[in-house]
């Protein structure tokens, strides 16, 4: 069995959640975390309700419409997820996804893939609620717990990183190889495929001072990856209540467990981030003392535990605190006016952590990937550890980072609840991994056919998807009596329908069906 590289260990891990809970059920979000009932509208700020509004708007804690309204929520295993690409088309991004093996690219494939992927997004949000309950007191107030995980990525990777990634030692950035045997010779990109085939020392730099640091190779792009497991508490009341007005504040916070951080970026030939810190779940050997990190070696994760196992049980390697701000106007009993503040705080990474050398690379071993999938390399691929591997890592104590945080605003008009229309602006207020790139815009609402169905529908674009426009769309089902409540959703119907429709492909999921309500 081959030894998985960093990045191939780190994704492997991650489809392994998403495909644990795909095969024994399937999960990901981005601005409505888990609530798979606002998935389908792509707008949330003052639409979703009990633990659902957690890390969204506190303050709609504080609200309920109708004496006739549940006291009492209770939800287990919701989920949203999506993954986008800017390049490929719909059945590439599946085919990444799910079985990147199946790929098997020639030496030209890999040179045309280099144009396609270069400077293109690449993300996926993942977010798991294990468990949740709102209780909601006519004159006290509402209060949540919820604990869940979330998974954000994204990468942007300049043509100089995506060319190393597909064609590994024979990128032109290495001016000589070393044949099997030990004669070095020119890089030439007519080389024939009898010669490529004896390359077995690698790509090089004759003159090391030649080479370039890592600032100069990075330039322009972006890996941002962070892996949280959350516990949620959050209240909500009403401060103000007039004819025409009330006025609802909430408070939120979480203690939040590290499992994974990679957070790389260069601008002006210069690394601005360089953080790497990951649980030995990735199989990673970092020694046995996880908080004095040595130099990583690789081993398959294979070993041992099942890969669901051990990403439910992985190892944190990180701890913070952050928190949640938020109000909401209701005006005329039919206008909502809500503005948010999320994920003020910071996290300590101190175990396996790392910064990334800003030195020179001067060798690299691997021939380059063999699909699109840039996190599915073996170590024949790419070498991200031992000799001749791509990068440079230098243990460190500890890494402190602030938390995603983010302003949201957002309104909307209810028309009879049966009809509920609104729009989202979602702000980045930090440039951290994990977090937005960019603004996200949306509009959507909610019909609600009759007393047992409620169709969703929205436009929305931004985020980490440039500007690429999403069409979500969901219908969710609440039995006679509102007891229980069920839905399924996904963030963009368009890409199921057109390839590369509006800027891009987004494939998307999000449910859930054990939510009850009761009391």
């Amino acid at each position: 069995m081959n030894t998985l590289s960093l990045k191939s260990s780190l994704l492997t891990t991650f489809f392994s959640v998403l495909f644990f809970l795909v095969s024994d059920l399937r999960a990901i979000a981005q601005g409505d975390i888990s609530a798979f009932t606002a998935t389908g509208r792509g707008v949330a700020t003052t639409f979703t309700t009990d633990y659902q509004t957690i890390g969204i708007n506190p303050a709609n804690l504080g609200f309920r419409r109708s004496f006739r309204d549940p006291k009492i929520t209770i939800g287990f295993l919701e989920q949203s997820s999506s993954f986008f690409s800017g390049a490929l088309s719909r059945r590439e991004l599946i085919k990444t996804i799910v079985s990147p093996g199946d790929f098997n690219f020639s030496i030209e494939e890999k040179k045309n893939a280099i144009p396609r992927l270069a400077n293109k997004a690449l993300s996926a949000n993942i977010d798991f609620m294990i468990f949740g309950v709102s209780i909601s007191l006519p004159k006290i107030g509402g209060f949540a717990f919820s604990m869940r995980d979330r998974i954000q990525f994204f990468t942007r990777l300049n043509p100089t990183v995506t060319e190393i990634a597909f064609l590994g030692q024979n990128a032109s950035y290495f001016p000589d190889l070393e044949l099997s045997s030990g004669r070095i010779i020119p890089n030439n990109p007519n080389l024939a495929e009898r010669v490529r085939e004896q390359v077995t020392g690698g790509g090089y730099y004759n003159n090391p001072n030649r080479a370039k640091n890592y600032g100069e190779i990075l330039d322009g792009s972006r890996i941002s990856s962070v892996w949280y497991r959350e516990y949620n508490f959050s209240y909500g009341a009403k401060i103000v209540d007039q004819y025409n007005l009330s006025v609802h504040a909430g408070v939120g916070t979480r203690y939040i467990q590290g499992i994974a951080l990679i957070d790389l970026l260069a601008e002006n030939n210069q690394l601005v981030q360089d953080n790497i810190s990951l649980s030995p779940t990735f199989g990673l050997n970092f020694g046995e003392d996880v908080n004095k990190p040595q130099a990583p070696s690789f081993q398959s994760p294979q070993q041992g535990a099942s890969f669901s196992k051990k990403a439910l049980g992985a190892k944190p390697v990180g701890s913070g605190v952050g928190f949640d701000f938020g109000l909401n106007f209701v005006i005329k009993r039919n206008f909502y006016l809500g503005v948010a503040l999320n994920n003020i705080g910071s996290i300590n990474w101190t175990g396996n952590a790392y910064n990334l050398s800003d030195g020179q690379l001067v060798q690299a071993e691997g021939t380059g990937l063999n699909s699109f999938n840039i996190f599915a390399g073996t170590q024949n691929e790419l070498r991200f550890g031992g000799d001749k591997s791509l990068l440079q890592l230098n243990g460190i104590n500890n890494i402190k980072t602030e938390l995603p945080s983010t302003l949201r605003v957002g309104g909307s008009y209810e028309y009879f609840r049966t009809f509920h229309i609104g729009f989202d602006v979602i702000v980045p207020t930090n440039n951290v991994s994990g977090n937005l790139n960019e603004v996200w815009y949306g509009i959507g609402g909610d019909w609600r056919i009759n007393r047992f169905f409620k169709v969703s529908m929205g436009f929305n674009t931004g985020g980490n998807q440039g500007g690429k426009v999403n069409v979500p769309m969901g219908i969710t089902y609440n039995a006679g009596r509102r007891f229980y409540e069920m839905g399924i959703a996904t963030r963009d119907i368009s890409s199921y329908l057109a390839s590369n429709f509006a800027g891009g492909t987004t494939i998307s999921l999000a449910f859930g069906f054990l939510r009850f309500k009761i009391l």
